[in-house]
């Protein structure tokens, strides 16, 4: 039996304790990234390819939720980064070597006086129609970029 497909659109915002420069930086810095989007957990990051958020740039990722031994992928091209403003990006997601997901995301960065309200949209297809599931996760990435900005 083919998979449901669910098509959905969701938001997350979050106002973060800091300028809208330093919440830019740790939202694209390749190492920045590394440690909030890409080792998390216990998770097992089996590979990652890419980096540099620019237009047409890409990123690849292979890792695994703990005690799991299942392969999520997760592929991504850039289509628009503005400094201090704006990242687009297209994503698609397999479990197991079978699609998972397919999303349009955009990532909106606002100053509002010394903090920095993020907001992320989601525009996507879910062949598994768990569309909370990927709300909850997004919601727990946003929360360690708070971490890393913590970090100082």
């Amino acid at each position: 039996m083919p998979a449901a497909l669910t098509h959905a659109t969701f938001c997350v915002e979050r106002v973060y304790d800091a300028a809208l420069a330093r919440v830019f930086h740790a939202f694209t810095d390749p190492d920045a990234r590394m440690r909030w989007f890409f080792q998390v957990d216990e998770w097992t990051l089996h590979d990652h390819s890419g980096g540099e958020l620019g237009v047409g740039k890409t990123e690849s990722s292979r890792f695994s939720p703990p005690g799991a031994e299942v392969i999520i992928t997760n592929d991504s091209i850039y289509l628009d980064v503005v400094p201090n403003e704006r990242v687009i990006f297209a994503y698609a997601m397999t479990l197991g070597g079978a699609p998972l997901s397919s999303s349009l995301s955009t990532v909106e960065f606002r100053a509002e006086g010394k903090t920095t309200r993020l907001i992320f949209t989601e525009q996507g297809v879910y062949l598994d129609g768990n569309v909370d599931g990927r709300i909850e996760g997004t919601e727990g990435l946003l929360v360690r970029l708070e971490e890393e900005l913590a970090r100082g």
